[in-house]
């Protein structure tokens, strides 16, 4: 049974091994180190049922995404992506005059780059990227708070981020065959 066991499993997945690229269209982008961490989006397919002779048939009905989520550290240089993402939220819709710049400038973000990257990241025996996912017409539905505490004077400050994407391809996946 070990030797099955072993045999049959190659090492398995770490969840600290990611990379995500995206840029933001009112300017700027991010790099992979602003993102603590983050998931693989949701993918599910809903169900459509027939009554058929006293019997109930499912077939498979249009996918549904989840919305997708990311925490960022809260970064004070140039590249701040709390500020970047406020400045993106605001052209959504104005803070001060809830007027949105939608007809003036295109609000939705292409080509956001979810990566799942192997155990070394850039061994020459395997691919680097175990997955890879990209987003289509992604916007931020929602930045949650950044939390101040005068007891973590050691701490660095991160926040959630909740996009809603249109679609997702996926680009790669490893496989052993």
């Amino acid at each position: 049974m070990l030797i099955d066991f072993k045999d049959n499993f190659f090492g398995g997945t770490r969840s600290n091994r990611f990379r995500i690229d995206g840029n933001f269209p009112t300017g700027g982008g991010f790099t992979d180190f602003h993102i603590r961490s983050t998931t693989i989006p949701n993918i599910s397919s809903k169900t459509l049922s027939y009554d058929y002779f006293g019997r109930k048939f499912h077939y498979p009905g249009e996918k549904e995404y989840g919305t997708w989520s990311f925490q960022a550290w809260d970064d004070i240089g140039i590249n701040n992506i709390w500020g970047q993402l406020q400045k993106w939220h605001d052209t959504i819709n104005n803070h001060d005059t809830n007027v949105s710049d939608l007809l003036a400038s295109h609000y939705k973000a292409d080509n956001w780059i979810i990566q799942h990257l192997n155990l070394n990241g850039e061994d020459s025996t395997q691919t680097p990227v175990l997955k890879e996912f990209r987003l289509h017409g992604c916007w931020p539905a929602g930045i949650q708070q950044v939390t101040l505490n005068m007891g973590n004077p050691n701490t660095l400050n991160s926040f959630n981020v909740i996009i809603v994407f249109d679609y997702l391809e996926i680009m790669n996946v490893t496989t052993r065959t």
